[in-house]
């Protein structure tokens, strides 16, 4: 048996969240409440004092804008904020735990971390999720294990997502049976934001589908098993499709690169597209950069709502793709 070291994908791994879908004894499934939500929000500063320090908001009290900004960056979900005036949220500082209430379930407990680290994400929300279960009971059945909105969520409640970025699968037309082989597995492939959204700039989220009958452990083992075979074949397509036109995906990288440090207005979508073009050529050893977790911060505080948020006010199309550029370039100089 092969053992593959998952260090090599690291520009192919994003990030790795795992989430716990719990609902408590006494609540309803879906809050609609807000006395009832802060109630909870109360009840959980109290559980998670001794874990870190917890910021705590009620959608009702934020932005439309900061709202959105917090969705970018997976804090919060789109659920939460469609029950706005009634959901909450608690971040910690550090931004890698977030617990949504009001959501689908009464709680989604959430941890996020760089790169392909399951394992530990998991250790962590569950370290999260004991601390929780001191001051509420969870809805549980000795038969089904907990109790979830959505039958999908059944039995662990643990959904385990890793961010991948497939470049070569995408544009070689591959990604199709990649999915199709995935489903066969009990598992499944998403866009940026999940279900229903699509796979902007060569990003997918690649997580289980199944929670009932299998173990935590298992769920991650099967997940992470599936992630570092997608990513062998990436890296074979990348090497058919990139390296053996090497001085065509140079081209391509350093025209991008051009770009990315010179436009004025730079808009989202444009932004993706050169960037994904450099990051390849830099996967590939073509451009010099070995912290890939740099571009991928970079991708996430461009986002548009992100963006006006780092600039304290609503900007224009034009003051956003503005300032785009700016961010952009004096970034990208910094690391290349």
């Amino acid at each position: 048996m092969t053992v593959i070291n998952p260090e090599i994908y690291m520009g192919n791994v994003v990030k790795t969240r795992v989430r716990l879908a719990r609902n408590l004894v006494g609540y309803p499934f879906r809050l609609s409440d807000e006395i009832v939500s802060r109630e909870i929000v109360k009840k959980l500063k109290r559980a998670l004092q001794k874990t870190g320090d917890f910021a705590a908001f009620m959608t009702g009290d934020l932005s439309p804008m900061t709202l959105e900004a917090m969705k970018e960056k997976h804090l919060i979900s789109c659920n939460l904020i469609e029950n706005r005036g009634v959901s909450a949220a608690l971040v910690s500082d550090d931004e890698s735990v977030s617990i949504m209430v009001g959501e689908e379930d009464v709680l989604r407990e959430q941890c996020f971390m760089k790169g392909l680290r399951l394992k530990e994400a998991y250790e962590r929300i569950d370290e999260i999720d004991d601390c929780v279960s001191t001051e509420f009971d969870f809805s549980f059945d000795d038969k089904l294990g907990y109790l979830t909105a959505c039958p999908t969520n059944l039995g662990t409640g643990l959904r385990a997502s890793v961010m991948t970025f497939l470049p070569a699968l995408t544009e070689s037309g591959k990604i199709k049976r990649t999915v199709d082989n995935l489903k066969e597995r009990g598992l499944t492939v998403r866009g940026l934001y999940g279900e229903g959204s699509a796979a902007e700039g060569f990003l997918y989220q690649i997580s289980n589908e199944v929670t009932l009958g299998v173990t935590e452990f298992e769920i991650i083992r099967r997940v992470e098993n599936a992630v570092l075979s997608i990513c062998e074949a990436e890296r074979r397509e990348a090497e058919r499709l990139y390296t053996r036109n090497e001085l065509f995906t140079m081209d391509k990288a350093k025209k991008s690169f051009g770009v990315l440090t010179n436009a004025v207005l730079l808009n989202y979508n444009e932004f993706l597209e050169h960037m994904a073009r450099v990051k390849i050529a830099a996967m590939l050893g073509m451009i010099d950069v070995t912290d890939f977790g740099v571009i991928d911060d970079l991708t996430e505080a461009v986002r548009p709502a992100s963006l006006c948020v780092r600039c304290g006010k609503k900007l224009s199309e034009t003051d956003e793709d503005l300032s785009r550029a700016e961010t952009v370039r004096k970034e990208l100089l910094k690391i290349i």
